[in-house]
């Protein structure tokens, strides 16, 4: 329970940098996958995204520290829950429009983490320790599949929607995420100063840069075209998808064995999965009016 109380936290602090790089965003430059260092000149050269990113960094560390505390199974799909839910807050609170479809994926959210926060009642035990060669190999291999078929697709001169390149972004920060488990687990069973030398001699934090590098680059690209509340929940919940099944194998972690909280640990995290058919339908319509937005910002400044 203190895991998911944690990972709840960890996605408030996690969607204020998101917002923030969005405004950011959507009155900057435009920027693309296919031109890296106009995109890093663009977004480094940006005050208010970077802080945005000190933001989004701390509840990444926060989700860290909730993966040493909690299973996979739980801690992802709350961390995701919280992000998207806090989006379309987020959204509303900014006076921008949201489509039916997002009222229902806001109001599943506290009943998907509901179900969650039941499962743990049996206090199943939190893995610490991975395979470490498989672990690594899944990881590279994800983030360099991610990264040839965006750039194969946009080399071939088609239109990358945002929703597409959110999953990809989802897929690298997914196995980021493998890498933070990893990370968590050290902390878990050495504590903080003594977790450091270990840390440093292990893959974790490397693999983990390479995911993040990866993945905020597609996914700050997929945010400058369409709302956060469309790509966030695409990216979440596809990483969502990756990291739970992955990280509760090469973790070791069982599921409860109790049927009933089965029924609720499973029931919650296919909730979390819904928000993918409830927003992605309304991709192209928000990315039309974030272009448009964006083209009337620019010509007012």
């Amino acid at each position: 329970m203190i895991g998911l109380v944690v990972a709840l936290l960890a996605a408030v602090v996690y969607t204020v940098g998101l917002t923030v790089e969005q405004r950011a965003l959507h009155g900057s430059e435009s920027i693309s996958i296919n031109r890296p260092l106009h995109l890093a000149r663009v977004l480094l050269g940006n005050p208010r995204w970077v802080l945005g990113c000190v933001f989004a960094a701390l509840g990444s560390v926060g989700l860290i520290v909730s993966l040493g505390l909690a299973p996979v199974s739980i801690v992802q799909p709350a961390f995701a829950a919280g992000v998207a839910c806090g989006l379309l807050v987020m959204t509303l609170v900014l006076g921008e429009r949201i489509t039916r479809g997002e009222y229902v994926a806001l109001g599943l959210m506290p009943v998907a983490l509901g179900l969650l926060g039941l499962s743990t009642a049996d206090g199943g035990e939190t893995g610490t320790t991975a395979h470490a060669p498989l672990l690594v190999a899944v990881s590279v291999t994800t983030v360099i599949a991610c990264v040839a078929v965006m750039a194969f697709v946009g080399g071939r001169g088609r239109y990358v929607s945002a929703a597409a390149m959110g999953a990809a972004a989802g897929l690298a920060q997914g196995s980021a995420g493998l890498q933070g488990k990893g990370l968590g687990g050290l902390l878990s069973d050495h504590g903080l100063w003594n977790a450091i030398v270990p840390a440093l001699l292990s893959p974790f934090p490397y693999l983990y840069a390479l995911g993040w590098a990866v993945g905020i680059v597609l996914f700050q690209t997929s945010m400058q075209r369409a709302r956060a509340s469309i790509t966030a929940p695409v990216s979440n919940v596809v990483g969502n998808v990756f990291m739970v099944v992955a990280g509760t194998l090469l973790f070791g972690e069982s599921l409860p064995e109790d049927p009933v909280l089965l029924g609720l640990r499973v029931g919650g995290f296919a909730l979390t999965l819904v928000v993918v058919v409830l927003v992605r339908g309304n991709v192209a319509r928000a990315e039309a009016d974030t272009s448009r937005k964006r083209a009337a910002s620019l010509v007012e400044s």
